[in-house]
């Protein structure tokens, strides 16, 4: 792990705060495939047509990854690099969920020279499309450059016209998900080798042994709904329960709409799509359940590792398939805040709050670091005099009011000072508002130094090779 923070918790000197991998241990389930498992495995790789021999993956949404996401590509990318030419990698294009991948964050200037995140679009909007539509649904387009000057640094800037660059070079593509899965891996081919395979949702769906398992859940709608959302009750937050009703139970896959948005369907109405030749998207739990069959090594982020545990349950109790263990891999990294044209004086935030020093204005006296507890005398004693006398009696609350009487007394003695500190209150609120900028760890990755990105992608390697 690698780690570095100050006392405020601005990143100023390195923007690797840490980096974590997870691999699973020898014994693990990986090496004990089922008879059932490996049919679907083979099934899947001759489907997608990807090569024999060592297979690692990774997938996520199609959207301008941060570092964190980009640490399990290195991940999948080095595990297959380090089986040699027998080895190869995925990548899993979750493109079912509701991102547009035309969208990208970036700081800009507001007027009163702070700066704040705003979302910029890289290509004409498409009118007969929703906001909502999933980029399964966007059509692949030319991409332009918005007109907007007040980006708030040169990095900045320059990682705009790189993304733009690189989703126009991939414009050939069949939708916008692949389009910007293929720009991503293009911005990142320093630490990344090319996949073997850009495998989209739909694709999973497509091959022999996923449709023996449609045809499970077709035949058994109710069924499936009922062990999916028992397996919720390990993590209620991991998804949405299916609806139970028979056989116009819920299924877990998506529908697609005119309007490119993504659909619940009952059992029912997915059988008959699937029969019409209309795309059906896997849900989170059968998609991922599927990837993980598909390598002998899947590496999710910190997100997986929560809720893979409900979905392997749905898997093991309706499916009868143990799926294999899977590796995770994060990171922390934020840009340094001149990329992202920040510039902000920590010393102004030095001073207690105005609300600390409104209630006790002796914290004017003492340094932001001094402990906040420490009570000064004159108050520490009225308070025990409280503390001392019966509840609800006249010398509680004759204690009580000195205290009030202390404490606007030296609100009146230091009347202009907390008039100044109030100014600069808010002076404080906007710095913090900087400094949470400043530590934002989802920036997109093109926002920080190779540098720092060399020493993730250094770390990773070497956690991956000592597998």
């Amino acid at each position: 792990m690698i780690e570095s923070e100050n006392r405020l918790g601005i990143q100023l000197e390195s923007s690797v705060k840490s980096v974590e991998v997870h691999l699973p241990t020898e014994g693990s389930r990986e090496l004990s495939l089922s008879p059932l498992a490996s049919t679907l495995r083979s099934q899947l790789r001759d489907s997608l047509q990807i090569p024999k021999g060592f297979v690692s993956g990774a997938g996520h949404q199609p959207i301008n990854l941060h570092c964190g996401i980009l640490a399990k590509f290195i991940a999948a990318s080095n595990a297959a690099q380090a089986h040699g030419p027998t080895g190869c990698w995925v990548h899993f294009l979750s493109d079912q969920d509701v991102v547009d991948p035309f969208r990208m964050d970036l700081p800009v200037r507001e007027p009163n020279g702070n700066v704040r995140r705003t979302s910029l679009r890289i290509a004409v909007e498409q009118a007969q499309l929703s906001s909502d539509a999933i980029p399964f649904a966007r059509p692949a387009q030319r991409t332009r450059r918005p007109d907007i000057e007040t980006i708030a640094s040169t990095t900045a800037s320059n990682a705009l016209d790189q993304v733009i660059a690189a989703m126009q070079d991939a414009c050939d593509s069949p939708n916008a998900g692949v389009q910007m899965a293929r720009a991503m891996m293009q911005c990142a081919s320093r630490w990344i080798n090319p996949p073997c395979a850009i495998v989209e949702s739909r694709s999973l769906l497509a091959c022999d042994g996923a449709q023996s398992i449609l045809e499970k859940i077709f035949a058994a709608p109710e069924h499936c709904a009922s062990i999916f959302n028992a397996a919720l009750k390990i993590d209620l937050r991991a998804a949405r329960p299916l609806r139970e009703n028979g056989a116009r139970s819920e299924v877990p896959v998506w529908g697609v709409r005119a309007d490119g948005c993504r659909e619940r369907i009952d059992a029912v109405e997915a059988q008959r799509r699937f029969e019409s030749g209309f795309p059906l998207l896997p849900r989170a739990f059968l998609a991922s359940g599927l990837m993980r069959l598909t390598c002998d090594l899947f590496f999710h982020g910190t997100g997986g590792v929560r809720y893979e545990r409900v979905g392997e349950r749905w898997w093991r109790d309706f499916l009868g398939i143990e799926l294999p263990e899977f590796g995770y891999a994060t990171a922390t990294i934020v840009p340094l805040p001149i990329d992202l044209g920040l510039d902000f004086d920590t010393h102004a935030m030095q001073h207690p709050s105005w609300r600390e020093a409104w209630w006790d204005p002796t914290r004017l006296d003492r340094h932001n670091e001094e402990s906040p507890a420490m009570i000064e005398p004159n108050r520490a004693a009225l308070l025990q005099r409280i503390a001392d006398a019966p509840r609800k009696s006249t010398q509680r609350r004759a204690a009580y009011r000195a205290l009030c009487d202390h404490i606007n007394a030296l609100r009146q003695s230091r009347s202009a000072e907390l008039s100044s500190l109030e100014i600069a209150d808010e002076k404080s609120k906007s710095i913090r508002a900087q400094i949470a900028l400043a530590n934002d760890r989802s920036w997109p990755f093109l926002l920080v130094k190779d540098g720092a990105i060399d020493l993730m992608a250094k770390s990773i390697r070497n956690q991956v090779l000592q597998r």
